[in-house]
């Protein structure tokens, strides 16, 4: 049975451990500073395998050694966004949990594929990748599986275009900076700037950047948990399964898109090997110039916290 652990027991770890046990057959371990509140959840999940004939095995605590032998970790540790709060402000406060993190997957599970939640998702990916000594392929970030849901939701709510036959992706940031592709987006073939109203449009583009945050300020105390393991639990279906589908993650560029040295949200191919590709789409200027200036702006972000 193959392993996965999943950092931070969380509303978002516990979700993406309790949607994978019943996705696939896995041994899944939840590692968290709260021993007791990873072993309850472990437990919690696994009384709910039986009754529909499922056997996938949990475990729970906060011994770091449950990570070994782990083909997939998945880091959802850190502290949540408050209200008021941006993405970068978290910096600080999660930089040092996700190093110690990669560096006991360095020693443990160093044959493991690492996906990171934990925000500012692009910088804390970076991090984890240069205090891990991973392979860059070995490392990405979610981000744009869950942007790319939220834009599509404004899609169908605010445009009325039915996500069945819309194709659409955000790459960038997962946060201000996002850019939700409207150019190379398509409903029924067409172009997204073709079908919708510009005010129409230009209010699902807000309505997707401002998701994260709105979510926030209603819940008064945490953050939204839901979409985000669902889409985590999706990029780890497409790496364990070895699909080969092409994903949005947060990646590390090495050209593509005249882009270098950063992890940013691109179109990727995912299989058991990570990050077999980076798909470069045909972008329009505007929404390569986007993506060039976002991967600036996060590389600085970078610096800093490297400093």
């Amino acid at each position: 049975m193959e392993k996965v652990t999943v950092f931070g027991a969380g509303n978002v770890g516990a979700t993406v451990a309790f949607f994978l046990s019943h996705s696939l057959e896995l041994e899944i371990s939840l590692i968290d500073i709260d021993g007791d509140k990873a072993r309850g959840v472990a437990l919690d999940i696994a009384h709910s395998l039986p009754v529909l004939g499922l056997s996938s095995r949990l475990e729970g605590g906060s011994d770091p050694g449950l990570v070994e032998g782990s083909s997939l970790v998945i880091v959802t540790a850190g502290f949540a966004r408050r209200p008021g709060m941006s993405r970068s402000e978290l910096s600080g406060e999660n930089a040092k949990i996700v190093r110690q993190i990669a560096r006991e997957c360095s020693v443990l599970a160093e044959k493991c594929i690492a996906v990171i939640v934990t925000n500012p998702v692009d910088e804390m990916t970076y991090l984890f990748w240069k205090e891990s000594g991973f392979t860059h392929d070995k490392v990405m970030g979610m981000a744009g599986v869950l942007d790319t849901s939220r834009f599509l939701y404004y899609l169908k709510t605010v445009a009325g275009l039915d996500p069945k036959s819309t194709r659409a992706m955000v790459l960038g940031t997962h946060g201000d900076d996002m850019i939700p592709l409207t150019n190379w987006s398509r409903h029924c073939g067409k172009s997204l700037e073709e079908v919708v109203d510009g005010k129409a449009l230009d209010e699902c583009i807000e309505k997707t950047r401002g998701a994260g945050a709105e979510i926030v300020s209603l819940l008064k105390s945490g953050s939204a948990y839901y979409a985000p393991a669902v889409s985590v639990s999706i990029m780890a279906r497409q790496i364990l399964q070895d699909t080969g589908n092409v994903v949005p993650v947060s990646a590390y560029l090495t050209g593509e898109y005249g882009i270098e040295d950063v992890f940013i949200g691109v179109p990727t191919r995912l299989n058991r090997k990570g990050v077999a590709e980076v798909v470069e789409l045909p972008l329009s200027e505007r929404e390569l110039g986007d993506l060039r200036r976002c991967a600036s702006r996060v590389r600085k972000r970078v610096g800093e916290i490297l400093v």
